[in-house]
């Protein structure tokens, strides 16, 4: 086993089970995923997800506190630094009980000098129906003081490049057959300041999850970075939204995500700073059974202020077809 684990580590995980609290469900997607399916139960009733659902990010999150709790009830501590893919197979529903296994798949020791471990992960609600799975890569035991400045030795915060090549659009809402591969957005800056932390910890419902720099500073959590992503993204829909319909251009409805590739943080982020996020097609996916719909596999990241990438992954989500002229 590895040398740097203090815990061995087991082959199967039984998280405890986690029930999601409307209240809280609906107050994280009204600040990070506002769209109707995760908001208003009547206009959620007529999407994709026919009924109200929460966000992939809020269950994500949720799914990390459990892992956290879990090892630090075992007297060590965990940081998720990579997911390979996530696959979203059901809504989770206000009220529901989720539970969790998760089954080591490998562990290794790190170049960088912590031990990592990668779990896949499988979560259910209460009727035994799996809504998720993920295959997420960890490092136990980090030791955060001793690590820093090393995160750029460590094999697993290195995520895939994109394939597309990029182009800059200003305006880039269309509807699924007149995307281009390449169109890149600009979404906007996000700061991670100690409010908007606060805030996001409140609205996920964990505590306070400290983990001082040699600096005296504190990391954002993980999952903060690719919420605040979605905000920014949704954010820009809507400003489009705003835009097109005063010029009588029908607008594409944005449909649920199905599932996130190749999430990688690349390093922490410190509380007070600045990220800047972008989004891109990077391919487009046609689905036989759903002709209203085509999956768009988006290109994702944030820089800092130096422009170096600290973030990037892959959301697929699906986009609106064009409507078809009556014959």
């Amino acid at each position: 086993m590895n040398q740097h684990l203090i815990v061995e580590l087991p082959e199967i995980l039984d998280l405890r089970p986690l029930q999601v609290p409307r209240e809280q469900m609906i107050a994280f997607s009204e600040r990070f995923d506002p769209q109707p399916f995760h908001l208003d139960d009547e206009a959620a009733v007529d999407t994709l997800l026919g009924g109200l659902s929460a966000s992939a990010w809020y269950v994500c999150s949720k799914i990390d506190e459990l892992l956290r709790e879990e090892f630090a009830s075992r007297g060590s501590s965990l940081d998720v630094v990579s997911a390979e893919q996530i696959v979203l197979l059901a809504p989770v529903r206000a009220g529901d009980t989720l539970s969790a296994t998760a089954r080591l798949a490998t562990s290794a020791d790190c170049r960088c000098g912590d031990a990592a471990a990668e779990w896949a992960l499988e979560v259910f609600n209460q009727n035994e129906q799996c809504v998720a799975r993920m295959t997420l890569v960890c490092l136990i035991d980090a030791n955060p003081q001793a690590g820093l400045g090393r995160y750029d030795l460590c094999g697993f915060r290195i995520g895939r490049q994109g394939r597309a090549e990029r182009r800059h659009r200003i305006n880039a809402i269309r509807f699924f057959e007149d995307v281009e591969i390449g169109d890149d957005i600009d979404l906007g800056e996000y700061t991670f300041g100690a409010a908007e932390v606060a805030d996001y910890e409140q609205r996920v419902g964990i505590e306070r999850d400290v983990r001082a720099s040699a600096a005296g500073r504190d990391d954002v959590p993980g999952w903060h970075l690719p919420s605040a992503w979605m905000q920014c993204m949704v954010h820009y829909y809507e400003r489009e939204t705003i835009r097109l319909t005063a010029c009588e251009q029908p607008v594409p409805r944005l449909g649920p995500a199905a599932g996130i590739k190749r999430l990688c943080w690349h390093r922490p982020v410190r509380v007070g700073e600045t990220i800047a996020f972008r989004g891109w097609a990077e391919r487009k996916i046609a689905i036989p059974s759903q002709k209203h719909w085509g999956l768009l596999v988006v290109g994702a990241e944030g820089v800092d202020a130096a422009g170096q990438l600290v973030i990037s992954f892959y959301p697929q989500m699906l986009l609106e077809r064009a409507p078809v002229a009556p014959a």
